[in-house]
């Protein structure tokens, strides 16, 4: 039998391989994290909590959870979200809320109820997904589940 010389790694090549897994193990540790926060900067949106009124007409997000009295006419600008059953994109819609924010694409916007404008249009509309949009009518304040909510539960 014939005997094999067992050599001794060179240390310069153990240190390269050594440098490429690490290089390796930050790159899938870095990868989503730089996605992510590319994604989200790109679908970034103006929030709208904190808008004031502009004229006596309007009404400014700030001041919707204080609202007591029904104005009458109002103008309220806002992002458009599907209502209590989700809607797609384009389709024709007879009922959204608007929301102050629209969220992201990894984070969908939250819902706080003192911050939720139910639209009801007079006629159909063309649902659009976290579209900026105007709503214009009348003001009415509601408390507790909303009737459509009320028939679907046990």
């Amino acid at each position: 039998m014939g005997a094999r010389t067992i050599r001794k790694r060179d240390a310069s090549v153990r240190r390269k391989q050594e440098a490429l897994t690490i290089w390796k193990i930050a790159g899938i540790i870095a990868f989503p994290l730089v996605a992510a926060s590319i994604l989200v900067s790109i679908d970034i949106r103006s929030d709208l909590s904190e808008l004031e009124s502009a004229g006596a007409e309007t009404v400014g997000w700030s001041e919707l959870a204080s609202w007591k009295e029904a104005p009458g006419r109002v103008r309220m600008i806002g992002y458009m979200m599907d209502g209590y059953q989700p809607s797609r994109d384009g389709a024709t819609v007879d009922m959204f809320v608007l929301l102050p924010e629209a969220g992201q694409l990894l984070h969908a916007a939250h819902r706080i109820p003192n911050q939720m404008v139910e639209v009801r249009p007079s006629r159909p509309v063309i649902f659009r997904y976290r579209e900026m949009v105007w709503a214009v009518g009348m003001l009415n304040r509601t408390f507790g589940v909303p009737e459509t909510a009320r028939r679907r539960s046990p």
